[in-house]
């Protein structure tokens, strides 16, 4: 009777490690299915990092052997509806002076399409790739000039935007006092300077003459239209700002990486 009763404690103890070892097993696969399907969500989300080649950009690099290319990661990332449910969002912001364009990321959930249709009431869903894109300076000048490539990555569309004519750098000199400034730099340089009705426009290289660049662009923005309803008189479906001067523009070191020399993207539309 004592050796049953041992056999069977043993076996319950067993049976115990073999049930400890089972839920050890569905506990581990749980959790790298959980972080697995984390990853590879944030993965489908996130836009790789592309640069257009143009003509453009192809003259500038056979001229000069190298072009400066800077990159900002706009602040004003993600616009949304009234009820708060994600549209379309912005990032990698990527600004050429010595071809004057400026180059931005936009991701946009598919879904996005059926609040369009909802919008315009529409008998059918949009097909996808229905958007148009344009530039929008704090001054009223819009540049609706573009070129783009796009792909789609599970539930998202990512579109690569290309607009020429952009002068960033374009600049007045004025006169100022130490009463005109906003904030100055270590040196005593102005940084910012109230000019006119827009708001504040940035100012860099004040000079011995006591005159100081004031940027004509502070801030652009983009805006988009659904493509059969573009009227820049009425409020677009999305409007996010990609350069802010009052943030870091960086240069890219090593943008070869970036750039498509092969047309892997083909550009859509010019």
């Amino acid at each position: 009777m004592a050796e049953e009763y041992t056999d069977y404690e043993g076996m319950q103890q067993n049976s115990h490690k073999v049930l400890k070892t089972v839920l050890k097993i569905i506990l581990i696969a749980l959790i790298i299915f959980v972080f697995g399907a984390i990853l590879i969500r944030s993965c489908m989300r996130r836009p790789q990092k592309h640069i257009l080649y143009s003509d453009a950009l192809k003259t500038a690099l056979e001229t000069d052997g190298h072009v400066d290319i800077y990159y900002q990661s706009p602040y004003d990332k993600i616009n949304r509806n009234d009820d708060g449910t994600f549209q379309f969002s912005i990032s990698d912001c990527y600004y050429i002076p010595k071809t004057h364009q400026l180059q931005v990321t936009v991701r946009y959930n598919l879904a996005v399409l059926k609040d369009a249709q909802e919008k315009y009431s529409l008998k059918e869903t949009p097909v996808d790739d229905c958007f148009d894109y344009s530039l929008l300076f704090e001054d009223g000048e819009r540049i609706t000039n573009y070129s783009y490539s796009s792909y789609i990555s599970g539930r998202y569309r990512f579109i690569y935007i290309l607009f020429d004519n952009v002068d960033l750098d374009e600049y007045t000199l004025v006169n100022y006092t130490e009463d005109d400034a906003a904030l100055t730099d270590s040196d005593g340089n102005i940084l910012a300077h109230e000019t006119d009705s827009y708001g504040k426009n940035i100012l860099y290289e004040t000079d011995e003459n006591g005159l100081a660049k004031v940027y004509t662009r502070t801030f652009v923005s983009l805006e988009t239209y659904y493509r059969e309803d573009v009227n820049y008189s009425k409020q677009p479906l999305s409007s996010l700002m990609v350069f802010n001067r009052l943030y870091n523009f960086e240069k890219v070191s090593n943008y070869d990486k970036y750039i498509d020399y092969e047309g892997k993207f083909p550009i859509i539309k010019s």
